[in-house]
C-alpha cells in the first residue's frame, strides 16, 4: 500500500510545511492535553503563542493584518495536524477561524474588517458564531431570536442562543436572527457582528460537556439590545446565506480535524499493538488486529483525499454544492467514531483508563457526530436532495472518476425505495429512515469517486462499505413502536423512575425528566 502524496502542489505548501513542523515541536514542549481536559481550559500562554504565530487568523490576508494568509488547503492541513495533537485545541482554533472570523472576512464591510480582522489575526481578540437555539439546532428556520428594525436603521435584538463555542471569551460574535421590519413583519434573516461590550447582551451559563472541555460552550442572552446598523454583515436579508456559508466552512473544518484524529487513533493502535504480547505473539500480528488497523488506515487516507478535493476546489474558486460539505462532515465524524471505538477494543482495559490519551480522544470525538449538523440530520438532508433529483450533487459526482457508474448505482437504490411509495408521494410523506439511508449512499458514492483512482486496497475498503449499505437498503423493513408514554411506562415497570441532580450544576430542561 502506497501512501498518496496529498497537498503537495499548493502555492503555500512550503509555508504550511514550516508551520506544521513548528506545531509538532511546540506541542511536544508546551501542550499538556491531560491538564487542558482536567482544568477545562486552554492555558493563556498557548492562546497567546498561537495568536503570535498567526494560527488564530490563518486565512486573514496580509492587508488586514494576517500573518499566514493560508489557502484552504493549508488551513485544512493545520487543523489535521492540531487534531493529531489535541482535538479540543483543534476545536478552539477551528471555531475561531472558520465560524468566528470567516463571516467577517467574507461578508464584512471595510470598516468591520478594519476594526476586527487585525486583532483576530494576531489573537488579540477571539470570535464566535451564534445560530443554535433551544428549538433550532440543525433547523435554523425554527429560530425565534428576532432583530427588529428601528426607523433610524438600528435593530432591537431579543432572544437566546445556546452552545456557542468561545462566546464567553470572544471580542466579536456573529449572530444570526430573524429580521423583522418596524411593523413586525418577517423579512428573512440577518447576520450581525456584535461587539463583546454590546449593552443588552449577556453571557449565559456554560455547558458542562463530556468532551472538548478545554473550550467554553455557553448561552448568550439578548435583552432588547440595540444593535447599530453598522453591525450588519452583508445585506440585512442575507443572514441565512451567511449562516449556510459559515456552516459549510465549519463542516469542512470538522472533516479536516477528524482526519487528524483518525491518524492519531491509528498511531495509538500501532504503538500498542507493536508492544503488547498475547498468547499467540504480538497483538499487532494477530489477523483480526491487522484487519482493524487496515480499516482505520484506509479511512484516514480516504478522508484526507476527500478534504484535499474540497479544499483545492475552494482555492481554485470553483463552487461546490452545499451537499458536498455535508457529506464530508457526515463521513468524517462517523469514520472517526468507528476508529476510536475500534481502538478502545484493541487497547482493552488500558484504553478505558482515564490516564490514557484514547479516553480523552473518545470523549472529544463524540461531539463531531452532533455539532454542525447531527449525522442523522445531514443524512436526511442528503437523502432529500437526491430524492428530489439531486442535480447539483449528481453533476459534481458525474465529473469524478467512475462518477457515471456511481450515479447509476444511486439511481438503482433510489428506484428501489421509490417503488415502496405511490407515484404522487410528497417528500414529507417519505420515511425519514429511507431518506437517511439514501443520504448515506450519496455520501459514500461521493467518497467512491474520490478514491476511484487510488490503491486497490483503498478501493476494496470502500467497496466493502458500499456493498454493506446496499444490503441495508434492500433489506430494510419498518418498525412500529408503541406510543412514547406507553413505552416509558413499560420501562419504568422494570427499573422505576430515576431522577438525579447534582447541586450547583445546570440540569437540562425537562425533556429528560420523567
Amino acid at each position: 500500500m502506497m501512501m498518496p502524496e496529498l497537498f503537495s502542489n499548493t502555492p503555500d505548501a512550503e509555508k504550511t510545511g514550516e508551520l506544521l513542523a513548528w506545531l509538532r515541536d511546540y506541542a511536544s514542549r508546551h501542550v499538556n492535553s491531560f491538564l487542558i481536559d482536567r482544568r477545562c481550559t486552554i492555558p493563556p500562554h498557548i492562546v497567546l503563542d498561537l495568536g503570535n504565530k498567526g494560527v488564530l487568523g490563518m486565512q486573514v490576508p496580509e492587508e488586514w493584518g494576517g500573518r499566514l494568509a493560508l489557502s484552504h488547503a493549508g488551513s485544512c492541513q493545520v487543523l489535521r495536524q492540531l487534531a493529531g495533537i489535541d482535538l479540543a485545541l483543534t476545536a478552539f482554533v477551528g471555531v475561531n477561524n472558520h465560524l468566528g472570523t470567516r463571516p467577517l472576512l467574507r461578508f464584512g464591510s471595510a470598516e468591520q474588517k478594519q476594526r476586527y480582522l487585525p486583532q483576530l489575526a494576531s489573537g488579540r481578540i477571539l470570535a464566535a458564531f451564534a445560530q443554535t437555539e433551544p428549538a433550532a439546532g440543525a433547523n435554523p428556520l425554527a429560530m425565534t431570536s428576532v432583530a427588529r428594525a428601528c426607523p433610524d436603521g438600528d435593530f432591537i435584538l431579543s432572544g437566546e442562543k445556546w452552545w456557542s463555542g468561545l462566546a464567553a471569551w470572544a471580542g466579536v460574535i456573529t449572530v444570526i436572527a430573524r429580521h423583522q421590519d418596524s411593523q413586525g413583519v418577517n423579512r428573512g434573516y440577518i447576520a450581525l457582528a456584535i461587539d463583546k461590550e454590546q449593552p443588552g447582551m449577556r453571557q449565559g451559563e456554560e455547558a458542562p460537556t463530556m468532551g472538548m472541555r478545554g473550550m467554553v460552550q455557553n448561552k448568550i442572552h439578548f435583552d432588547q439590545a440595540r444593535i447599530p446598523r453598522a453591525a450588519v454583515l452583508g445585506s440585512p436579508y442575507a443572514g441565512l446565506a451567511i449562516g449556510n456559508d459559515t456552516m459549510g466552512a465549519g463542516r469542512l473544518a470538522i472533516a479536516a480535524a477528524c482526519s487528524g484524529a483518525i491518524w492519531r487513533t491509528l498511531q495509538l493502535m500501532v504503538q500498542y499493538g507493536g508492544k503488547r504480547r498475547i498468547a499467540s505473539g504480538l497483538l499487532y500480528q494477530n489477523q483480526h488486529t491487522q484487519y482493524v488497523i487496515h480499516n482505520t488506515w484506509m479511512a484516514a487516507i480516504a478522508l484526507d483525499m476527500l478534504v484535499e478535493h474540497i479544499a483545492l476546489h475552494l482555492d481554485q474558486e470553483q463552487a461546490l454544492p452545499s451537499e458536498v460539505f455535508a457529506a464530508a462532515k457526515l463521513l468524517a465524524s462517523e469514520l472517526l467514531w468507528t476508529a476510536v471505538d475500534a481502538a478502545g477494543q484493541l487497547l482493552g482495559g488500558r484504553g478505558y483508563c482515564d490516564n490514557n490519551p484514547l479516553s480523552q480522544l473518545a470523549r472529544d470525538a463524540r461531539v463531531t457526530r452532533i455539532f454542525e449538523g447531527p449525522s442523522e440530520t445531514l443524512s436526511v438532508f442528503l437523502g432529500q436532495s437526491l430524492w428530489q433529483g439531486g442535480h447539483p450533487m449528481l453533476s459534481h459526482l458525474g465529473r469524478l472518476a467512475g462518477g457515471n457508474a456511481l450515479c447509476g448505482g444511486l439511481a438503482e437504490l433510489q428506484t428501489t425505495l421509490k417503488q415502496r411509495y405511490p407515484d404522487d408521494v410528497r417528500l414529507e410523506e417519505v420515511s425519514a429512515r429511507h431518506l437517511l439511508l439514501l443520504g448515506q449512499a450519496l455520501a459514500w458514492a461521493t467518497l467512491g469517486g474520490i478514491v476511484h483512482d487510488g490503491d486497490a486496497a483503498l478501493r476494496g475498503w470502500w467497496q466493502e462499505r458500499w456493498d454493506e449499505l446496499h444490503r441495508q437498503i434492500f433489506q430494510d423493513k419498518p418498525v412500529l413502536l408503541p406510543e412514547a408514554a406507553a413505552l416509558e411506562h413499560m420501562i419504568a415497570s422494570r427499573i422505576g423512575r430515576v431522577e438525579q441532580g447534582a447541586a450547583g450544576e445546570e440540569v437540562l430542561p425537562n425533556l429528560l425528566h420523567c
